[in-house]
């Protein structure tokens, strides 16, 4: 079989590893509108036409794809919507609370890997991470540090330096890898001496840092992401993601989303006034 082929050590029916990978392809935007022909996917994996409709016959039930007679098979978008949801990066998110941040670059490339970068995608001690660092500035001033470790092991040939818009757009349309799932953890913290400069606020002033490990459609691991932000309101919406339509959800509409308004006061420390 192909590189694209599934594993071989994987024994499940090779249908349904094929109709995984399609999901897969599916939910990061890796077909526009129609998805290959059967013959053309059956060369692809070296399998017979007949595997290639078992694996499609799923997708069609879970509502991801619809068949046209005589035009091929299409993707469902409102099926897609509604099963899938891709997570927002945390600076996205503050384009929803009304600020245009701007970006400039201030490290891109391949870095030693952390302790939590080892752990999280399961690195060893001498591994490597492709680490994006950027200063978020919104209205002239500083806004946020922007720090964004990636998993180069499903990354081959990764190179941000000359980004300027969206990250997980460049991950979605070149790499066909879209965050699905985050888990995102947030503190207030007092600013080091690095934070402090690029802020232009006093070292040891409180600034709220957000920390995400976030997986592709696939379950991998694919981001480690650091944001310190100047502590302003931030409304957090979560979703449960990621889950096939063959897990039935009879929850209500307020169990699977949740929105949170995070605040930081003013501040003061003990003793001032």
């Amino acid at each position: 079989m192909r590189a694209d082929a599934p594993v071989a050590k994987d024994h499940r029916p090779v249908y349904i590893q094929i109709a995984e990978t399609l999901r897969a392809r599916i939910v990061s935007g890796y077909y526009e509108d129609k998805i290959d022909g059967e013959l053309k996917l059956a060369a692809q994996w070296q399998v017979s036409r007949r595997t290639i409709q078992q694996a499609l016959e799923i997708l069609v039930r879970e509502g991801l794809l619809v068949r046209q007679h005589g035009m091929g098979t299409f993707i469902n978008r409102k099926g897609v919507e509604k099963r899938y949801h891709a997570i927002a990066s945390i600076t996205e998110s503050l384009v929803g609370q009304g600020l245009k941040p701007d970006y400039s670059v201030l490290e891109s490339g391949k870095v030693a890997a952390g302790e939590q970068e080892r752990r999280f995608f399961r690195l060893g001690d001498n591994a490597m991470v492709y680490r994006h660092k950027r200063l978020a500035v919104a209205g002239g001033k500083p806004l946020a540090i922007v720090s964004t470790s990636l998993n180069l092991d499903v990354l081959e040939g990764l190179e941000l330096s000359a980004l300027s818009g969206s990250l997980y757009k460049v991950l979605r349309e070149r790499f066909g890898r879209t965050v699905v799932v985050a888990d995102d953890k947030y503190m207030p913290v007092a600013a080091d001496a690095e934070i402090a400069a690029l802020l232009q606020i006093p070292e040891g002033a409180p600034v709220f840092l957000a920390v995400r490990e976030g997986r592709d459609q696939t379950g991998g691991p694919l981001e480690v992401s650091r944001i310190v932000m100047l502590p302003v309101p931030l409304d957090i919406s979560i979703r449960n993601v990621g889950f096939p339509a063959a897990e039935p959800d009879n929850r209500s509409p307020a169990a699977r989303e949740w929105t949170y308004t995070v605040g930081f006061g003013d501040f003061r420390r003990d003793g001032e006034k």
